[in-house]
């Protein structure tokens, strides 16, 4: 059973004790000591506030951040369809009433979700929440760049973020799905969600009564992917090859010098046989194998020779020279401007951001820092270090520590889980692909030349 309840457009909540309360909560997120932050207590707050003041951007800003620590994608897209009607349709009125402080509000909210989100492992069927909120920050990014306010609002790097994230799963989409893996918190908080009856929240916007509303409900159930089509639509795809490839021997006659010279510059990659296929061909082509077998394996050890030679980012820079090739042939062609633009978004989109490689450095020089001023206490008799200032110093080098783990931190785990003969983690597996995904893109990215480099964020 759920009760119905509107929301309107709310004023300055600050003499509310919900929101002395809110401030309150929400300032361990800075605190050296670094407790736990209660998101239930943050979301029934905020809740409290809906109902006694109206929505707001900054009540609606944390309700959307502890939505998402409870209950992950879902909460998300819950908050962000509130922001979307709120910024679309009461932007005017909207407070707090400076832009700069809106500003600030939202360009913390981008940076404290895609801190949530890299807590979270995704798995192929969390792709339609990733699609949907995907499309709510395009909206957003839609109403801001129309107000001049989409770059300094940072709503363009979460959306960047996601679309990456999407990206990722569908390239992906092979491999064997793993869980999805989130806070222990986040998980309990789900179960009860589900178990317990739920109010609905709706907000209607004064302006334009007659316009969709924004329900604040519980989660649908998860979508089951069709499956039974596979079989009929694996015949469908060998017919279609079998076509391409005799319609390919057909054209190869009537192809043009310059079309045939750059089709060579796209070969297609070697994939090995499968377990299955090779066992086959061992067993019904025995004495072709015996025959030939000098002129294969020669053939093989030269394949080797040449990828035990390739850079780290051959794929990468590969990449760059086919989407520069294409712009120095095609350069009016509407289909080269979206290749480029779609070969940029996912490079920068997969890349490790920027700030995310100065964690190491910072951590080590903090510590130098606290060991050169504990070094100092020595030589000077009376002067000491308080136990608080020592916190406060060695939560510092932790934030530092913690803000990007290195991917030899993977590669220990996956170390560790060998030596102990357990089953090696998939959420692990594809957590360190992506680590080194990032690395290498953002490597790529580093060091191309001027006539291969793409736009960087």
């Amino acid at each position: 059973m759920s009760i119905e309840r509107q929301l309107r457009t709310g004023g300055d909540p600050r003499a509310l004790a919900d929101y002395a309360g809110l401030r309150e909560e929400l300032s361990k997120l800075t605190h050296p000591a670094r407790p736990d932050v209660d998101w239930k207590k943050v979301e029934q707050l905020c809740l409290n506030l809906f109902q006694q003041n109206g929505i707001e951007l900054q009540t609606a800003s944390w309700y959307t951040q502890a939505r998402t620590q409870l209950i992950g994608l879902t909460g998300l897209n819950e908050g962000l369809a509130i922001l979307e009607a709120l910024i679309s349709r009461q932007w005017p009125a909207l407070w707090p009433l400076p832009v700069h402080a809106r500003m600030e509000i939202l360009t913390g909210l981008s940076q404290r979700l895609q801190q949530s989100l890299r807590t979270m492992t995704l798995e192929y069927r969390d792709l339609p929440a990733i699609y949907q909120a995907e499309k709510l920050i395009t909206s957003l990014c839609d109403v801001l760049q129309r107000l001049e306010l989409k770059h300094a609002s940072q709503f363009d790097a979460l959306g960047t973020f996601m679309h990456g994230a999407a990206v990722r799963l569908e390239n992906m989409h092979a491999a064997t799905d793993a869980a999805v893996v989130m806070p222990a918190a986040a998980v309990q908080s789900e179960t009860q969600s589900q178990n317990a009856p739920r109010e609905q929240w709706v907000y209607v916007a004064q302006a334009e009564p007659a316009e969709p509303q924004v329900v604040i409900a519980p989660p649908p159930p998860p979508l089951k992917r069709v499956v039974q089509w596979k079989g009929f639509v694996a015949g469908m795809a060998i017919t279609a090859l079998a076509g391409a490839g005799l319609q390919a021997g057909i054209n190869a006659f009537y192809r043009p010098q310059a079309a045939m010279q750059l089709t060579a510059t796209l070969p297609v990659l070697p994939k090995p046989l499968n377990p299955q296929a090779l066992e086959t061909l061992k067993s019904q082509q025995a004495d072709m194998l015996n025959r030939e077998a000098p002129a294969l394996i020669a053939a093989m050890q030269k394949q080797v020779d040449q990828l035990a030679k390739l850079s780290p980012r051959w794929a990468q820079n590969t990449g760059m020279q086919l989407v520069k090739q294409t712009q120095i042939l095609w350069p009016e062609n509407p289909a080269t401007e979206q290749l480029a633009k779609k070969w940029s978004l996912q490079m920068n989109a997969s890349a490790i951001p920027l700030e995310n490689l100065d964690g190491w450095n910072q951590a080590n020089t903090q510590l130098q820092q606290l060991a050169d001023k504990l070094n100092g206490l020595d030589e000077q008799r009376g002067k000491y270090m308080t136990v608080s200032q020592l916190k406060s110093s060695v939560f510092a080098i932790q934030q530092a520590l913690n803000s990007s783990p290195p991917v030899e931190e993977s590669l220990r785990k996956l170390a560790q889980d060998k030596q102990q003969n357990k089953d090696v983690s998939p959420q692990l597996v594809m957590q360190t692909d992506n680590q080194f995904t990032q690395l290498l893109n953002r490597y790529a990215l580093l060091a191309s030349t001027p006539d291969h480099a793409q736009h960087q964020p």
